[in-house]
């Protein structure tokens, strides 16, 4: 099939969150399968010179946006079988930074018309447009009511992946009407308006042929009024028209039996060598280096999502009443750095903290460590126990989304599952799922055992591809 993709990121060339890590891998996969895959993505000033270099320049596109029509440049760069095409428009991308600016409305707004453009301009009938997130949701409502792609909308299927419902693409309608020349009659008929405002992924949700999430739990969760973000019951009316998909895992990119950037690869039947990462991650930090010792580690957003409010009422007394260590790295919100700081100071023997975010010394944090703390509220996928997993580091994690269709409580007598989970909805507390990790780390048979399932899980994107090649079939049979 002839798939385009949009999105507002990508690994390797632009990343803010998972939805860049999809971005990065699902295509290749679906290559793999032999789909031809485009991804379309703003060319933003932040991309690698090493990628900037290796750009073709392709035709100029015509974009009609905000009242005219935008004469753009856009340019390629072939990996592994997957065509990234970036749409050019400086005023637009030209900022240091991938969001955040008060006319996203606007950037996002061009990139999902230059998307539909690309799609016009292919020579070979276009039959999937899959759009991410509330960046590119408006695309299948354009798609099916613009009379300018009415040579698309015959064979053309859409479908729209949700990686975190929380954000929606609201504005006034003003946006709506200048940027994208619509009759206002849609707003005021409450097509594209939700609880007075024109709202991207609500209109997306209306308008595609088929919705996705990034995990089966997480599908089932936003159809509540939990979860559902006031969205809950548009999904519901969805049917069969909303699925969930585990995200995969770049199963070559994080792999511990090839990872030069740790200190010494090691695999399932080399588990022993795990433990010369785990000296020089503490090492690095400056932490006394014992082996002995549980390290408890986090890389993450300090977000309220990622239950970092939970971490500072179980910390402090954990610090103080067990012989653990504990290692962070991530950024956030101002007084959860503030916290983890001062925990430092309060237990420089025992707590170190790395303010920001660098790949080599995440990888060597998944690989050194010993458990991995994953307190989310809500977790539409998550990647980070995936990783963990994959080296051998133990999650204890929410029983939430993603978390919930990977994490498998450890059976100590059956010597099943690979991690542990609180469960916030039942009052099954983190502190207690920790707690069971930690009196299993003192029983090695038990310790090894749950790496070794830990390390055997398939968190790889074939399955997932699959999958999302299924829907594609099945709605373009429609």
């Amino acid at each position: 099939m002839n798939i385009i993709m949009a999105a507002a990121e990508c690994v390797p060339f632009i990343k803010a969150g998972g939805l860049a890590d999809v971005m990065g891998s699902l295509p290749k996969a679906l290559v793999k399968l032999g789909h031809e895959v485009k991804v379309v993505l703003p060319k933003y000033d932040t991309i690698p010179p090493e990628y900037v270099a290796q750009l073709t320049e392709e035709k100029e596109l015509d974009v009609p946006f905000n009242g005219g029509m935008q004469r753009c440049k856009t340019y390629s760069l072939v990996l592994e079988g997957a065509e990234y095409l970036f749409v050019e428009n400086e005023a637009l991308f030209s900022r240091g930074k991938i969001y955040g600016e008060p006319d996203d409305h606007t950037r996002f707004g061009f990139l999902s018309r230059a998307v539909l453009s690309v799609a016009a301009a292919q020579e070979q009938q276009v039959d999937i447009l899959h759009a991410h997130d509330w960046h590119t949701a408006i695309i299948p409502f354009l798609l099916k009511e613009d009379s300018r792609y009415a040579a698309l909308q015959e064979h053309t299927k859409t479908v729209l992946t949700i990686h975190n419902l929380q954000f929606q693409g609201n504005f006034p309608k003003d946006v709506f009407i200048e940027d994208f020349e619509m009759d206002e009659s849609y707003y005021d008929d409450g097509v594209v308006s939700w609880k007075g405002h024109f709202n991207h992924l609500k209109t997306g949700i209306l308008y595609v042929d088929q919705v996705t999430t990034v995990s089966p739990a997480y599908r089932d969760e936003i159809l509540t009024a939990q979860y559902g973000e006031g969205l809950e019951t548009l999904l519901q009316e969805k049917g069969e028209g909303l699925i969930g998909i585990l995200n995969g895992l770049d199963t070559e990119f994080y792999n511990p039996a090839t990872d030069l950037v740790i200190e010494m690869e090691y695999d399932q039947t080399t588990l022993e060598r795990k433990a010369v990462n785990k000296r020089a991650l503490q090492k690095k930090f400056g932490l006394p280096e014992r082996g002995d010792i549980p390290l408890l580690t986090m890389v993450s957003r300090l977000t309220d999502q990622k239950g970092v409010d939970v971490l500072q009422e179980l910390l402090p007394n954990l610090l103080q009443s067990e012989d653990v260590q504990f290692l962070l790295l991530g950024s956030g919100r101002e007084h959860y750095e503030e916290f983890f700081k001062d925990l430092s100071k309060s237990f420089p023997e025992k707590v170190k903290v790395h303010i920001g975010f660098n790949e080599d010394l995440a990888h060597l944090l998944y690989a050194g460590a010993d458990i991995f703390l994953m307190p989310s509220l809500f977790e539409p996928c998550g990647l980070s126990q995936l990783i963990s997993m994959r080296y051998g580091t133990i999650p204890v994690a929410n029983k939430t989304g993603g978390l919930k269709d990977t994490i498998i409580e450890y059976d100590p007598v059956l010597r099943s599952g690979n991690g542990f989970l609180s469960d916030f909805s039942n009052q099954q507390t983190f502190e207690d799922a920790l707690g069971r990790a930690l009196s299993l780390y003192q029983q090695e048979s038990h310790w090894e055992t749950i790496k070794q399932n830990c390390m055997q899980g398939d968190y790889s994107w074939p399955r997932s591809a699959e999958k999302y090649a299924e829907v594609y079939k099945k709605i373009a049979e429609r």
